[in-house]
């Protein structure tokens, strides 16, 4: 099953030091603007689910510190993981499928389609895939229910 399509090579641009100045952004964490839109196939989402073109994202949701399995978030292994699990994390799990229906994601499943439905598929060994989800799932519980209501952290 093609998880990822329409995708032929590099999909983002990294924005410059001088622009996130200009944003009032932090330069020590790296930005990112998608440059075209990404589809994904679920099946725990029960379908396909968009990035937008322009999606602006620091491809963060995953912890800094498990960044060191992969050398860095926009690793090639996790990248485009990282942006559909940033997409879910930023709308707390609530998302439009492209056939316009909506799914409604606990962030345990958020974690699942980044771990064990993106990364396997973008090459990521079983042990990478492990780690980072056991990274996901131990992060910051208590600024996560600020993200996720108490019922769907887990």
């Amino acid at each position: 099953m093609n998880r990822f399509f329409d995708i032929d090579g590099d999909v983002s641009l990294q924005l410059a030091p001088w622009k996130l100045i200009a944003q009032n952004q932090p330069v020590k964490i790296a930005r990112f603007i998608l440059k075209v839109p990404l589809r994904f196939r679920s099946d725990i989402a029960g379908g396909v689910i968009v990035v937008p073109l322009g999606y602006d994202s620091d491809l963060a949701s995953i912890p800094q510190f498990a960044w060191s399995i992969f050398m860095a978030s926009d690793d090639p292994r996790i990248e485009l993981g990282g942006w559909v699990h940033d997409l879910l994390y930023q709308n707390r799990g609530v998302v439009a499928l492209e056939d316009g229906s909506t799914t409604n994601l606990s962030r345990k499943q958020c974690d699942t389609i980044l771990a064990y439905e993106a990364m396997p598929y973008l090459s990521a060994t079983a042990i990478q895939c492990s780690a980072v989800y056991q990274a996901l799932r131990r992060s910051l519980i208590c600024s996560l229910s600020r993200i996720f209501p108490p019922s769907r952290i887990s």
